[in-house]
């Protein structure tokens, strides 16, 4: 009734129950999230072509579970859903670019996604290296947005946001970089944005 539909998966049974009812708080009641307890990468929820092609969307929005280890595991190689085509697998102790690469996977050709990984997607070498160079020449990279350290319950290396846009990617030619690493208030042992911090980020890019 909005002209938007919704779409989640999260594998953690209470995350998923959580954001059922933040749906339903935000008059989404209609949004379909599929029930926790399959990741993502191996059982992805939203395909097409009896289960042979990921669904694609306009947007995609996501947090990742920081550098998985055993991501691997119920993933069929060669990868069912064809998303490391044209790029190198990730490394198997390191799920940073097989969920950036889902997500990317995820996008209709002029699709844009936001999804938050650790800085170290940034530099780390070998595989990685590879594939984000593949990236960068392809143009999906519209942005990085480098946050504060210490933002994010469970860990406190520094994250940062990366921008994708599919959208007119091959005439891209460079990356919009912004450090917003220093705007942030002490909220105990952690750090959290602020409402001015978000805002100069946001009217930044």
């Amino acid at each position: 009734p909005n002209g938007m539909s919704i779409y989640g998966q999260e594998k953690d049974i209470a995350t998923t129950a959580l954001c059922k009812m933040n749906m339903i708080l935000h008059n989404n009641e209609t949004a379909v999230i599929a029930t926790g307890g399959n990741s993502t990468l191996a059982k992805p929820a939203f395909t097409t072509d009896n289960d042979t092609k990921l669904k694609t969307f306009d947007y995609v929005v996501a947090n990742p579970p920081f550098s998985l280890k055993a991501w691997t595991s119920g993933v069929h190689f060669p990868d069912t859903y064809e998303r490391f085509e044209g790029f190198d697998t990730p490394p198997e102790k390191n799920g940073d670019y097989a969920f950036l690469l889902h997500m990317i996977k995820s996008l209709n050709s002029t699709g844009k996604a936001a999804v938050i990984l650790p800085h170290g997607v940034l530099f780390r070498g070998n595989t990685e290296g590879s594939i984000r160079a593949g990236l960068i020449r392809r143009g999906y990279i519209k942005g990085i947005i480098g946050l504060p350290a210490n933002l994010f319950y469970g860990t406190g290396i520094p994250a940062a946001i990366i921008v994708i846009d599919k959208e007119n990617a091959s005439a891209r030619s460079g990356i919009f970089m912004i450090d917003a690493s220093k705007g942030f208030k002490k909220d105990g042992n952690k750090n959290r944005l602020r409402d001015q911090d978000v805002h100069k980020i946001v009217d930044t890019f």
